[in-house]
């Protein structure tokens, strides 16, 4: 099972939109579910949950994790295929011009949401652990300290990524510094 699922086309949102499928994936706790166990649990007709299920699977949100016949009939049993679905920022790319504002907001947005995609790559690929984030809440600085706080950063970055003699075993990483002002 994924960490993550990120939802980048409007089929599979769409799938997963529906109230009642959200209602079948909110079931699944820490075993497979059968359409008849659905059914009995949200007191639905099966064909109904059956018909969701069937949606689900077909976008790639629930996998078929086992077959069981019982009483001559084939029971499936379905699991979500990631802990956390997530809906892709870039599925949606409305804006309207906007011209009397100021457009850094638009660059830093972008800027952002790359990151985000970035992010959620690793995150489906398996790639993330706590080696590769680190958070800070409520950090006191100036807006020089800030700036220092950046400038520092990207000093080392600069030096790490210069160095000679480097080892072959190095990995691609995307570094990204956010201070965001709380007030």
């Amino acid at each position: 099972m994924k960490e993550v699922m990120v939802l980048r086309d409007l089929e599979c949102i769409k799938a997963v939109a529906h109230p009642k499928r959200i209602e079948i994936l909110n079931q699944f706790k820490n075993s497979p579910l059968s359409a008849k166990q659905l059914s009995e649990i949200l007191e639905e007709p099966h064909a109904k949950i059956n018909y969701h299920i069937k949606m689900l699977y077909k976008v790639g949100i629930l996998d078929l994790v086992e077959e069981k016949i019982k009483s001559g009939i084939v029971e499936k049993y379905y699991y979500p295929t990631a802990k956390c679905i997530e809906i892709g920022k870039n599925v949606f790319n409305f804006s309207l011009e906007r011209e009397n504002e100021d457009k850094d907001d638009d660059f830093y947005v972008t800027k952002f949401e790359d990151v985000s995609e970035a992010f959620f790559n690793a995150a489906e690929a398996g790639k993330l652990n706590n080696s590769n984030i680190e958070d800070f809440h409520n950090v006191e600085l100036t807006k020089e300290e800030a700036i220092e706080l950046r400038e520092t950063l990207y000093k080392k970055l600069n030096e790490i990524s210069t160095r000679e003699n480097r080892s072959s075993d190095r990995e691609c990483y995307e570094v990204a510094f956010v201070s965001i002002p709380e007030k």
